[in-house]
């Protein structure tokens, strides 16, 4: 349903959108066996509310089989690079950052 039905302000429909993107990320921590299908309606809610979602929520799952990365992931650091390797689908991640 578009948030215009139900009369809510743009400010009211992001909030409320957050407020399921965040439980649904929960929710996927939480149900191994769930957690793909949780992950991708929350990444379907946030584009559809035109919403970025944060780095931490967008790192914390794998981004081709939209599993969590947990204790099997492998990570590995090296000089401004950061790669991590999910446990499920063997995709390989890399993350740039900038060393102090």
């Amino acid at each position: 349903m578009h948030h215009k039905a139900l009369n809510l302000t743009k400010k009211d429909a992001d909030r409320i959108a957050r407020e399921r993107i965040s439980g649904l990320v929960h929710m996927a921590g939480s149900n191994h066996e769930m957690s793909t299908r949780y992950l991708s309606i929350a990444e379907n809610i946030a584009k559809r509310m035109d919403i970025t979602l944060p780095k931490e929520i967008k790192r914390a799952y794998c981004k081709t089989c939209k599993h969590p990365y947990d204790g099997s992931t492998k990570i590995r650091v090296k000089e401004g690079l950061v790669t991590v390797k999910c446990a499920y689908c063997d995709n390989v991640r890399r993350i740039p950052y900038k060393m102090c």
